[in-house]
C-alpha cells in the first residue's frame, strides 16, 4: 500500500498493523505505582510485553517521579527492547526546579517534560475531568509581564548543555509560544508539543493555526491516541489524522499516552492507534516515519 486505502480489507489491515509495529517506538507509556491513580503496568510489565509485541524501545512516563531508574532496571531485565526514562515537572515531583532535571539529566532521561496535570492550564480540568484534586498551585512558566520565568531559562539550558528532548506538557497556547522560541534560542535541539487535541485535560488547546505556526518556528507534534480512547469523552481519529496531513508526518510522532488500568496495555493500544490511522488515510509510509523514525530521532537512538 503507498497510499491511504479506506477500502482496506481487515486481514490486509491486520498484515499492515504487524509490519508496522515490529520495530516501533512508543514515546509517552505511564507507569505505576502512582498514588492517585490505578496503572495499567509497572516498568517491568510494560518492558516485557513491548518486547513480545515486536517493538523497538519504549518510554517510561510517571507525573510523580523520574522514571530513569526504573527504565534502568526493566532494561537489564527485559533484553532485546531499549527501555527509556523521563521526568515531568509537576509538583509532587518538585515542579520546575533545575536540580532536579540535572540530576535526572545526568541519570539518562531522555525527556525533560514541562508541568502537565498541575500545570495552571490543565489543573482544574483535571479536577473537573477526573476527579483529581492536585496539590499545590497550578504551575505557569510566565511572569506577570508574559516573560519566561529565570527558572525556566535555567531549565532550557539544562536541557540544551545535555541535548534531551523536552516537551511541552499541558501549557496553555501563550505559553507554548514563548518556550518554543525561547527553547530554540537557548539551543534545545528537539522541542515536542505534548499530546495536541487533548482538551480533556487542558483548559485551551492549540488551535491547528498554531501548531501549525509552532512547527515553523522548530516544534514536533506530538499525537496520542489516548485523546481517541479514554473515559472522559473521545476525539475522533480523524482529527489527529488530519492534523498529521495538515503539518506533515515529518512533523510528527505518534504515541499512546496509554497505561490507564481501564485501556489495553500501551503496546496495545499502539496497533489500534495504527489501524485507526490507516483507516483514516495515513499510509504505511508516513505511519512508519511517525512510529519509528521520528521517535527514534527524539530518544537519540539514530
Amino acid at each position: 500500500m503507498t497510499k491511504g486505502d479506506f477500502s482496506m480489507k481487515p486481514q490486509e489491515l491486520d498484515k499492515a498493523v504487524l509490519r508496522l509495529i515490529s520495530g516501533a517506538i512508543d514515546t509517552h507509556i505511564h507507569i505505576g505505582p502512582e498514588s492517585r491513580l490505578v496503572r495499567k503496568q509497572n516498568a517491568l510489565q510494560v518492558a516485557r510485553t513491548a518486547r513480545e509485541t515486536g517493538m523497538r524501545a519504549i518510554m517510561l512516563k510517571n507525573r510523580e517521579y523520574g522514571t530513569v531508574a526504573l527504565a534502568a532496571l526493566a532494561q537489564s531485565l527485559v533484553p532485546g527492547i531499549g527501555v527509556y526514562g523521563s521526568f515531568t515537572m509537576d509538583n509532587e515531583a518538585g515542579g520546575l526546579n533545575p536540580g532536579a532535571v540535572l540530576a535526572w539529566v545526568k541519570m539518562g532521561a531522555r525527556y525533560i517534560w514541562m508541568p502537565t496535570a498541575t500545570a495552571a492550564n490543565s489543573k482544574a480540568k483535571v479536577l473537573k475531568s477526573r476527579k483529581l484534586d492536585l496539590p499545590g498551585e497550578g504551575i505557569t512558566i510566565l511572569d506577570g509581564k508574559g516573560k519566561l520565568k529565570p527558572v525556566v531559562h535555567e531549565i532550557l539550558k539544562i536541557v540544551s548543555e545535555n541535548d534531551v528532548t523536552l516537551g511541552t506538557g499541558h501549557l496553555s497556547p501563550e505559553e507554548h509560544f514563548v518556550l518554543v522560541e525561547e527553547a530554540i534560542k537557548a539551543g534545545v535541539k528537539r522541542v515536542v508539543l505534548t499530546h495536541v487535541w487533548c482538551d480533556q485535560l487542558t483548559e485551551v488547546i492549540l488551535t491547528n493555526e498554531q501548531i501549525v505556526k509552532l512547527v515553523k518556528m522548530g516544534a514536533m507534534v506530538e499525537c496520542c491516541y489516548w485523546t481517541c480512547h479514554n473515559n472522559i469523552y473521545n476525539i475522533e481519529p480523524e482529527v489527529l489524522a488530519g492534523c498529521m496531513k495538515l503539518v506533515g508526518p515529518q512533523h510528527c510522532v505518534m504515541s499512546t499516552d496509554f497505561g490507564q488500568n481501564d485501556n489495553p496495555t500501551a503496546p496495545e493500544g499502539f496497533k489500534l492507534y495504527i489501524r485507526a490511522m490507516l483507516e483514516n488515510g495515513m499510509t504505511e509510509n508516513e505511519i512508519e516515519l511517525m512510529v519509528k523514525k521520528n521517535p527514534a530521532k527524539l530518544l537519540k537512538l539514530e
